[in-house]
């Protein structure tokens, strides 16, 4: 660690800091999209593959190893938001938020989606048994 960058060099992690004209340090996270949650309504966080965990000097990332859905359950709405990830994508928790980083263009997590029981044929669901529904 640096006086000029307070976090841990991490070649995985996508936070630079920079100098401002006030000389403040400026946290600068770079990525496709991302998902912004107040981490003080997270109740779990279920991440079913291999990840990487770095703590930072105001919170942690974790660093997905392999592609997985990851669901972050809400403690104060009793509602969840699940979404794919891809190999490399970080969870950030940093203060009071909790960033979530898809670093791929969209079109590569639409291989990651889970065939829903309302996309199925009818024949699909007739012929499943109702523990697969």
């Amino acid at each position: 660690m640096s006086e000029s960058n307070p976090l841990p060099a991490d070649n995985d992690v996508s936070v630079e800091a920079t100098q401002g004209s006030d000389s403040a340090n400026l946290n600068t996270i770079e990525a496709e999209s991302v998902t912004i949650i107040n981490a003080a309504q997270v109740q779990s966080i279920d991440i079913a593959t291999r990840f990487r965990r770095l703590a930072t000097v105001d919170g942690w990332v974790l660093t997905l190893l392999q592609p997985s859905r990851v669901i972050v359950n809400l403690s104060t709405s009793m509602r969840k938001i699940e979404m794919p990830l891809a190999e490399g994508d970080q969870v950030i928790k940093e203060r009071e938020d909790l960033l979530i980083l898809r670093k791929h263009p969209a079109d590569r997590y639409k291989t990651h989606r889970a065939a829903s029981s309302l996309a199925k044929s009818r024949e699909d669901l007739l012929g499943a048994t109702s523990e697969e529904v």
